[in-house]
């Protein structure tokens, strides 16, 4: 008689077998093969990579280095500068008059009076004329200014030291200037004429002219009464001549009419 258990472990051992075999048919075969394991050499043998970068050792702090003290250089003592003379002001030109002095509104006899000054009067000297025969001065007991002979005066100082000046010549308003003034030429001769002016005390006409002396021309001065004046100019001057036209009476001067120079 068959034994039971064993028919029954008999097939149970054939299907194990069965199911193992379609295990093992069922499971696909790796397609890469894994990778190796990377065993670390020991550490007392590490070489170092090429690939790898180097170490940037850090940069020492600079240490400041301590300054040189600075040299003290010692300061030199100023020497002894003495203290500069103030420059003397110029001396004042003074004139002081040697007798009785009239003293005029122009550099010449032909002006009319403006001031008197009597022996020992002083005047402040202001300028002198192109020859020096005038000086243009303050008088002491006025404000105004007018000319004198330089003959007739003591300076306290050298008459070259004295600037030429050429002032503007005091006018009235109240004296009205001359009207048709004409002048024509004849040769060396040249005739001025003009229409007479208003009746008035000390009426008068004044002609101040630049005119041919020789090579050279000349500041004159011709005072007259008449309405007509002849002046000698001959054309020998490469300077042209030209010559003014005033009225003057009791109160003074005219402003000027220029002559038109033949």
């Amino acid at each position: 008689m068959e034994n039971p258990i064993r028919r029954f472990i008999i097939p149970l051992s054939f299907a194990i077998a069965l199911s193992a075999c379609a295990q093992s048919q069922a499971q696909p075969s790796p397609t890469t093969a894994p990778p190796s394991p990377t065993i670390a050499p020991p550490a007392d043998t590490m070489a170092p990579s090429t690939t790898a970068s180097p170490t940037i050792e850090p940069s020492a702090t600079p240490t400041a280095s301590p300054s040189p003290s600075p040299t003290i250089t010692e300061t030199p003592t100023p020497e002894f500068s003495p203290t500069p003379s103030a420059t003397a002001t110029p001396e004042a030109a003074i004139a002081t008059a040697l007798g009785s002095i009239n003293c005029r509104y122009g550099p010449d006899k032909q002006y009319l009076y403006a001031w008197g000054l009597s022996e020992g009067d002083i005047a402040e000297v202001k300028g002198k004329n192109a020859t020096g025969a005038w000086l243009w001065v303050t008088p002491h007991d006025t404000i105004w200014n007018c000319w004198i002979t330089a003959s007739a005066v003591e300076l306290n100082v050298e008459i070259d030291s004295i600037a030429v000046i050429y002032p503007t010549l005091l006018t009235h308003p109240e004296v009205a200037p001359p009207s048709g003034v004409h002048a024509q030429r004849n040769g060396d001769k040249v005739t001025i004429s003009w229409n007479p002016a208003p009746p008035s005390v000390d009426l008068g006409y004044l002609i101040e002219a630049r005119i041919c002396l020789g090579a050279y021309v000349w500041d004159m001065v011709f005072s007259t009464t008449n309405t007509a004046y002849t002046i000698t100019d001959p054309k020998s001057c490469s300077t042209a001549s030209y010559g003014t036209l005033r009225v003057f009476n009791k109160l003074g001067y005219s402003t000027t009419v220029t002559i038109a120079w033949p």
